[in-house]
């Protein structure tokens, strides 16, 4: 009975740490890997609303070398809620996915893609032929070729001289790292 169940023990420990050095085929992807990071950016931003607004007048009275009327504050807050809620708008309708697929034993692809919502272009007052720019814009995905080794459950990239490391998770469904210092994502398995 011992010796069964060290030999499943074994067998398990066997496939999984095969299943995560010969990573060929595997693609792992995400939608939007930014969606916390917007949600905390429009957070903050509604947090700062009210300074915002103090400095659009103070700037508007320091260009008119006086103290402004109540309609001239009025309007000029208007006009800084305004863009407050554009921001809020392009931040809400803005998605980047990433896919990280495994070409073969030593070659990763990455591409990110980023897409902003027409509606909430729209809604945030943007006209059409800056939407038309901004769609063109984003519609260039970068795709990045590296290589890449695997040791335990790290995937550690290298493009020149450049390293940068993923983690998998235990059972290889999930795909984990940071885009940049502030920005952490985690793509999960779909092929």
């Amino acid at each position: 009975m011992k010796k069964t169940f060290i030999s499943l023990l074994l067998l398990f420990a066997c496939v999984g740490i095969q299943a995560q050095s010969n990573l060929t085929g595997r693609v792992y992807y995400n939608a939007n890997v930014a969606a916390d990071k917007m949600k905390e950016i429009t957070q903050e931003a509604k947090k700062e609303a009210a300074n915002a607004k103090a400095e659009a007048v103070k700037k508007a009275e320091e260009k008119k070398k006086r103290k402004l009327t109540d309609a001239e504050k009025a309007k000029v807050e208007k006009e800084a809620e305004k863009a407050q809620k554009m921001a809020e708008a392009i931040l809400k309708g803005t998605r980047t996915g990433v896919t990280v697929t495994f070409k073969d034993e030593k070659t990763v692809v990455m591409k990110m893609e980023m897409k902003i919502d027409d509606e909430a272009m729209k809604n945030a007052g943007i006209g059409w032929a800056k939407r038309k720019l901004i769609h063109a814009a984003t519609a260039l995905s970068p795709s990045e070729k590296a290589k890449y080794t695997v040791k335990d459950n790290m995937v550690i990239l290298e493009e020149g001289n450049e390293k940068d490391t993923m983690y998998l998770s235990n059972d290889g469904k999930y795909l984990s790292g940071k885009l940049d210092e502030d920005m952490p994502f985690k793509l999960t398995r779909t092929k």
